[in-house]
Order: C-alpha cells, then structure tokens, then sequence
C-alpha cells in the first residue's frame, strides 16, 4: 500500500445525529462494526442536541505492545480505566493540537488544551471530557514498561518541550510508515517516551531521525529568519548538544547550515515567483551573503537563474 493511501485511511471514522434518541448505541455499534477489537471503546455518552452531528475519526497503529492513535472527535464524555477496564494495563499520553480534553479521577483533575500533554495511569477509573473539533494524538504503554516516574498517577507536560517534540516526531514518521514497523521502532519510542517523563532529551544514535525532524521543525517554524541561526541555537533550543546535532544531520546526508541554506533558498524561489521583491532584496530577507550568492545557489538548483525564471512565471491575466 502507498503511504499517502495508508495516511487517509482511518480505522474509525462515524457520524451520529445528536438528536438521534439512541445515539449512544448507535455510536458504540458503528464503532464495533467498524473496528472490532482493535480500537475497544470506552463507555461514551453523547450530549444531546436539536440538531447537527458527532463526528469521531481515529487511525490507529500498533507498534508490537505500544498503541497509538490519531484521534479527532467532537464533544462526547465518558469514563476509562479502572474497573471498567479499558486499557486499565496502560500509561495513557494525549498530546493535544486542537481543543480539549478534561480529565478526572478521584484525586486530580486536569484540562489539557492546545500545545499541553497529559500522561496518565489508567489502573484507575478517570471520567473525561472533549470538546467539539478536537485533534490529538494518544499513545499508550504497559504499565510494566513505562519506566519509574510512571508510578505518579499522572504527569502534565508541554507538548513543545524538546523531550515532547522528539516524541512527536518519532510517532509520525511511525504513523507514515504504518505497519512496516517494529522492534527497532518500538524500543526508540519507549526510550523518547522515558525521556519525556524524566524531561530530558535522549542523546542516542538511535534517535537520530526523530531528533532530525525536530530540528527541521524548529528551523522552519521559528528561526529561519533569525540571522543568527547555527547549529549552536538550534542545539540550545532542542537541549541537545552541538556534536549529537550535528551527527544525527550527517547520517541523512545533508549539514545542518546546508539544510538551513536548503530551506532558505526554497523559501526565496517561492518569493521570487509570488512577489515583486527584487533578487537582491530577496538575497538580504533570507540571509545571503549578496545578491551574486542567491544567483550562483538559484542556479545550482534550478538550472537557471532569478531572472530567467521570474521571465517565464505566467502572468496574472494568463492565469485568471
């Protein structure tokens, strides 16, 4: 199967009437339908509304004894754990993107929205909440694997910590490769996830493409324009060190300033067909020692110079 074929793909992905009187049932019988053991539902309720719909989407994937899931889901609550005994044997992580999640037991509660993460032992009944439009990833661990730090009962996190954003990375190259995964796979994702809960970054061979996608994040997300960007600042931000960066960059092939000079370049050519700015304004905005450095890197790429591309680009009237 194609990975963007699998990446469209979900295990779960069922629309119910609010207003539907049976709409509990009518959800926990489309979901079993739908994915039969291998995404069990927990005990849900759905508010009830006059009028439009719930919708939940999951795609699932099993790294041997590790689960996670891509979850959307509009507002619904329910009870999980404990004696009920949905993944009652697990650590539980949601690390939310969009919306929000609350949760309850009988000692603590937390609400964990946008850019927050919450680690959780399940061997205890906790009540939940989500809020309509919803988008997290969850991953779950046996208990017996989840290292020392995972006998609290729960642990918040930021889901932007560089311990979290190596994790994250790792379980969506995970998710893009679906079930070719495995052993090697899952172990790394045990150890980023132990490095989480100890908040610390795992300075290992072994993590080095999750490490690498991360860096990658950082650069294009935060610090392409800084002029200052090297190594060092990017080391600093994902509190690794300067040597680890640097290796885990060597093994795809590709430094880290050549990816940064990469990134900018790409970031120029797209400028230079969708703006007015001239090569030479171009070359200073994205860090070019002068305009003759943009033209000879353009050219290195693309075949040919600025000039001659921004000539053939179509003209606004030919492309209306």
């Amino acid at each position: 199967m194609r990975r963007d074929r699998a990446r469209r793909r979900f295990d779960i992905d069922i629309n119910v009437d609010y207003a539907d009187d049976r709409r509990d049932d009518t959800l926990r019988t489309a979901w079993r339908q739908q994915a039969g053991d291998l995404v069990p539902p927990p005990p849900l309720t759905l508010p009830r509304h006059s009028e439009g719909s719930y919708r939940v989407r999951i795609r699932r994937l099993g790294i041997l004894d590790l689960v996670v899931e891509d979850q959307y889901s509009d507002a619904v609550a329910g009870r999980t754990g404990g004696s009920h005994g949905h993944l009652a044997d697990r650590v539980v992580s949601h690390f939310t993107f969009r919306g929000e999640w609350r949760f309850g037991s009988a000692r603590r509660s937390a609400v964990v929205g946008p850019g927050r993460a919450y680690i959780r032992r399940n061997d205890q009944p906790w009540d939940f909440e989500v809020d309509r439009g919803t988008h997290a990833l969850m991953l779950s661990v046996p208990i017996e694997e989840a290292g020392p730090r995972a006998r609290r009962s729960a642990v918040p996190a930021d889901r932007d910590s560089p311990a979290a954003r190596l994790l994250l990375a790792h379980i969506r190259s995970c998710l893009d490769l679906g079930d070719g995964v495995g052993a090697a796979a899952r172990n790394a994702t045990l150890e980023l996830f132990r490095g989480l809960l100890d908040q610390q970054v795992i300075d290992d061979d072994h993590q080095s493409p999750a490490l690498v996608a991360a860096a990658r994040e950082c650069i294009d997300r935060r610090l392409l324009t800084d002029p200052g960007l090297n190594p060092a600042a990017i080391a600093t931000t994902l509190h690794v060190s300067v040597r680890t960066l640097h290796r885990a960059f060597a093994r795809e092939g590709i430094s880290v300033m050549g990816y940064v000079r990469q990134r900018r370049l790409e970031r120029a050519g797209t400028e230079l067909l969708s703006t007015t700015w001239t090569v030479s304004e171009l070359a200073a905005r994205w860090h070019f020692t002068d305009e003759s450095h943009l033209i000879k890197a353009y050219r290195r790429h693309y075949g040919q110079t600025p000039a001659a591309r921004r000539r053939t680009r179509p003209s606004p009237s030919a492309a209306g």
